[in-house]
């Protein structure tokens, strides 16, 4: 929602509507295995939450079906190290959607800021190199916060890339 005033009569568009990460990756790798990354918890395991360790992890990617990841460790990005960054992190939401091998959309919310739910979305698309995935990360309440999963996103999305491509 853009608003104007009297005083300035430029359009000035609400941030919130802005606060989102956008990231994509060629994999090569089948659909089904970037997905099975996604979806199995022995393969997410592998290549989840750079820098950290999942403690736990729970997952039912179906229609409605709840997720919790808790990760501990330092920060994603080790060489940008922040005092303020908790050294355990718990994710949590539900499934909004899930096609297997072509889409997976579901909510996001964490410790670091509970009153901030996120939506995610995961696209998985055939192309001649393997598969292209696309991640829109949306609804940030603060630009910190969509920096900060920008830079989680990006190493988690460069750890599954050579998860998926080990294999093939």
């Amino acid at each position: 929602m853009a608003t104007t005033t009297m005083a300035n009569p430029q359009v000035v568009s609400n941030p919130a509507e802005n606060l989102n990460v956008q990231l994509s990756r060629v994999i090569r790798a089948s659909r089904q295995r970037v997905f099975d990354a996604w979806t199995r918890p022995e393969n997410m395991r592998q290549w989840f939450g750079p820098n950290r360790t999942i403690a736990n992890l729970e997952i039912n990617p179906r229609k409605d079906g709840a997720y919790l990841i808790e990760l501990e460790g330092g920060p994603c990005d080790s060489t940008n190290a922040k005092a303020d960054i908790a050294s355990n992190v718990v994710i949590s939401g539900r499934y909004i959607k899930v096609d297997p091998y072509d889409l997976l959309s579901f909510t996001w919310s964490s410790n670091l800021d509970p009153t901030e739910e996120t939506l995610v979305t995961i696209t998985f698309k055939d192309v001649a190199e393997g598969t292209e995935l696309t991640l829109t990360h949306e609804r940030f309440a603060t630009e910190l916060s969509r920096q900060r999963h920008e830079t989680g996103w990006t190493g988690a999305l460069d750890n599954l890339k050579t998860f998926a491509e080990s294999d093939s």
